[in-house]
């Protein structure tokens, strides 16, 4: 699958924009909230993420990347 990385890394603002896929994998992310100095109560909410690993044309690098954040081309 050909895609586009996202505007916001630094390699987009080198012109290395496009790019194939090489595999997807899954990532757990932990969003942690309701932490005080004072309370020692964790509440967690997890969540799995697809991580894209984009082989990018101009320079070659191999480099991951959010599956949601790319834009199929």
């Amino acid at each position: 699958m050909r895609v586009q990385i996202p505007a916001y890394t630094d390699r987009w603002m080198m012109g290395d924009r496009y790019g194939d896929v090489v595999k997807v994998t899954k990532k757990k992310s932990i969003w942690r909230f309701g932490v005080t100095p004072s309370s020692k109560a964790l509440t967690t909410s997890d969540q799995v993420q697809d991580i894209a690993h984009v082989k990018l044309d101009i320079s070659g690098k191999t480099l991951k990347f959010l599956l949601d954040d790319c834009t199929v081309v």
